[in-house]
C-alpha cells in the first residue's frame, strides 16, 4: 500500500487481499445464483423476524414463515448461529443484494394430500399447542394444525372457556369435521365424540 525507497521500507496490506479475495468470490456466487437452487450456508445471524445465513460471501434472508410448515415462534426454535444448513433460493435481486431463502421448500408440503390423510368424520389424536379465547389449536401432524372451536368442545349450552379446560401439550382426541387445504384450515370437534343429549 506504501513504498519509501530511501527508508527501504514497504507498507504491506493483509486486509485488501483479502477484501479483493471476497468480492471475486462474491462476484462469481451472484453469477451461479438460480431460483430454485439448494445451497448450503452458515447461521450468521437470527432476528425475531428470521435468520441471516451466510451462501459463502453473501448473506440471505430465511424469513421466520419459510423456516417450517408448523407454526413457530421464533427462529431459533429452528436454527441456531453457526450451524451449518440447506436452504432454497426463492428469490434474488443483485442490484439491492438481497436473496431470499426457503427452508420448509426443501420437504413436502404436509397439506398437499390432507384430504386423503384426514376425512371428514375420522377421529385423530393431537397436542394442544395454542389457546385463545375462542379455541383450542391442535397439532395432528408436524406442520397441521386443526381449530377446535369452543363451541365444539361440548354439547352444554354454556360457552366453555378454554383456557380453563386444556393446557399446552396436551394429547386429546377430537373429529375431523372439516378440511380446506386451499386455506390450510381443519375444524376439529370434541362434541362429535360423544352423543347429543
Amino acid at each position: 500500500t506504501k513504498m519509501n525507497k530511501q527508508r527501504r521500507s514497504l507498507i504491506l496490506s493483509r486486509r485488501d487481499v483479502v477484501q479483493k479475495e471476497r468480492e471475486v468470490a462474491k462476484a462469481k456466487l451472484w453469477d451461479q445464483l438460480q431460483k430454485g437452487q439448494r445451497r448450503t450456508g452458515t447461521v450468521k445471524g437470527i432476528t425475531d423476524f428470521g435468520a441471516f445465513i451466510d451462501l459463502g460471501g453473501i448473506d440471505g434472508l430465511l424469513h421466520i414463515t419459510d423456516m417450517s410448515w408448523s407454526r413457530i415462534s421464533h427462529p431459533s426454535e429452528v436454527v441456531a448461529v453457526g450451524s451449518k444448513i440447506e436452504v432454497l433460493i426463492l428469490d434474488f435481486d443483485r442490484e439491492n443484494s438481497k436473496v431470499s431463502l426457503g427452508l420448509k421448500q426443501i420437504i413436502p408440503n404436509p397439506w398437499s394430500d390432507v384430504g386423503d390423510k384426514y376425512p371428514v368424520g375420522s377421529k385423530v389424536k393431537g397436542k394442544v399447542v395454542n389457546i385463545m379465547p375462542y379455541g383450542v389449536f391442535v397439532e395432528i401432524e408436524k406442520g397441521i394444525e386443526g381449530l377446535l372451536h369452543s363451541s365444539e368442545i361440548s354439547w352444554q349450552k354454556k360457552i366453555v372457556n378454554p383456557q380453563e379446560i386444556f393446557a399446552i401439550g396436551d394429547i386429546i382426541e377430537v373429529q375431523i369435521i372439516s378440511v380446506d387445504k386451499d386455506a390450510k384450515r381443519i375444524s376439529l370437534s370434541m362434541k362429535q365424540l360423544e352423543m347429543n343429549p
